[in-house]
């Protein structure tokens, strides 16, 4: 009989979950570990383990999401914070092997965070836009500036090019990643 808590007792701040269409659980740890559960059970080594992550306060590694054709061209996008001059938020995308993930392309990175408040979700949306939430890195103002990446939702094509039909798109005082703000 499988028990939750038994394979809850072996990791460390399990923080998102995606679904693949053959059935098996991707997750991250907020250390930078992906893991895998399939067939029931855990497997024993992570998928990948980000070289770079920073896990302090509520950040490390946060989000996982899988390209919406993941089942023909296995892709697949981590947000996690890292350590540069200050701590930033970078989302990388990867292609899953039998041998873990290759072919790393950083996507965004240089967003802003801290120990609080680096929150950073992916999705894709109907559109196939690629979006990212990210969070005020514990300066409430930064939310309200368009030269900023914190407290903002990002939308970005699925190789990280900016979408010509993004609202401030080639605006000189705005980043054209952004897609709202003020969160």
């Amino acid at each position: 009989t499988f028990r939750v808590e038994t394979v809850a007792s072996r990791l460390e701040v399990p923080w998102s979950i995606v679904w693949a269409p053959d059935g098996r659980m991707f997750f991250t740890e907020r250390p930078g570990r992906v893991r895998v559960f399939e067939n029931g059970q855990l497997r024993s080594q992570p998928l990948f383990v980000v070289p770079d992550v920073e896990p302090s306060g509520e950040s490390g590694l946060m989000s996982i999401v899988l390209h919406p054709q993941f089942g023909e061209n296995h892709l697949l996008y981590l947000a996690y914070a890292y350590k540069g001059k200050e701590q930033q938020v970078r989302v990388e995308r990867y292609r899953e092997t039998s041998s873990g993930l290759v072919e790393p392309k950083t996507i965004i990175e240089g967003i802003p965070a801290a120990q609080f408040h680096a929150g950073c979700r992916l999705r894709f949306g109907p559109d196939r836009k690629l979006y990212i939430t990210t969070g005020d890195a514990t300066e409430r103002g930064l939310a309200q500036r368009l030269d900023s990446l914190a407290g903002k939702t990002l939308r970005l094509n699925d190789d990280g090019t900016v979408p010509q039909d993004n609202p401030f798109y080639g605006q000189s005082n705005a980043r054209s990643e952004i897609w709202s703000l003020g969160h």
